[in-house]
């Protein structure tokens, strides 16, 4: 996971629902390769703020990207909401 500088999410990123809790949400660049392979970046953000930027390896379709941008999403949300809870930052 990358926590760095959030603006590298291009404007012609889309909302996708990824059934996050209340107040999440992520945008999502794709990129198709000529072989027709998805791959992507996705941004977190709670509320207005942005969270953290994930990078989605090549998948071989874009339904397998979204389940594999939702298991990390998830995973990350559920960390943040954890570290929130315990007064301690999440990991990087």
């Amino acid at each position: 996971m990358f926590h760095g500088d959030l603006s590298s999410i291009a404007m012609d990123a889309t909302h996708i629902d990824l059934d996050l809790p209340e107040g999440w949400s992520c945008w999502l660049e794709l990129q198709q390769s000529p072989e027709g392979a998805y791959s992507g970046k996705a941004e977190l953000r709670e509320g207005n703020d942005p969270r953290c930027v994930l990078v989605i390896a090549q998948q071989p379709n874009r339904e397998a990207l979204i389940e594999r941008l939702k298991f990390r999403a998830d995973y990350f949300v559920g960390e943040w909401r954890m570290r929130q809870g315990s007064g301690q930052p999440p990991r990087p």
